[in-house]
């Protein structure tokens, strides 16, 4: 049976500062995602930027598909990012109206990265990938996001019980 006061020591509120402050970090993270985008566009050389020589570092890669390059055809994209999109919003008022922080936070991260990602297929066709680490797809810092919020949702859930 779930604890409820289990429950309120692992729900941190969502105060009116604690929403600004969540709000000024996603919104750094978008803009350095998004002038991370512009830079590897404009200035990273076509072989790209190598720290560790083939292994990690940076190369634009102009993907089509979906998180870590899975394919799908444009047009269901599309449709399916739209809808990921309004769903995410969705739980996200709910999540904002019972001042859960973490389901906040969590969805904060997964709707900027998707929006990030959808704004890049709407202005040039595809999404711009460059970071490379050893042989993992290509991806970028709006896919580090989304990762980030649902690996955090995903935690939460499995040992709280409560998002």
């Amino acid at each position: 049976m779930y604890d409820l006061q289990v429950q309120k020591k692992i729900l941190v509120p969502l105060s009116k500062k604690t929403f600004i402050w969540l709000n000024i970090v996603v919104m750094l993270l978008f803009g350095l995602d998004r002038i991370s985008r512009w830079l590897a566009l404009y200035t990273l050389p076509d072989e790209g930027i190598f720290i560790w020589p083939g292994v990690t570092g940076f190369i634009l890669e102009q993907n089509q598909g979906i998180l870590f390059s899975f394919n799908l055809s444009k047009p269901w994209l599309s449709v399916l990012t739209a809808i990921i999109i309004l769903l995410l919003v969705k739980f996200y008022v709910g999540a904002y109206k019972r001042k859960e922080f973490v389901a906040v936070a969590a969805l904060s991260l997964l709707i900027t990265g998707t929006i990030s990602n959808f704004l890049d297929r709407i202005q040039y066709g595809h999404v711009v990938d460059m970071i490379v680490l050893t042989t993992w797809p290509i991806f970028n810092l709006a896919d580090i996001m989304i990762l980030a919020g649902i690996g955090w949702l995903i935690g939460t859930v499995l040992t709280h019980k409560k998002v």
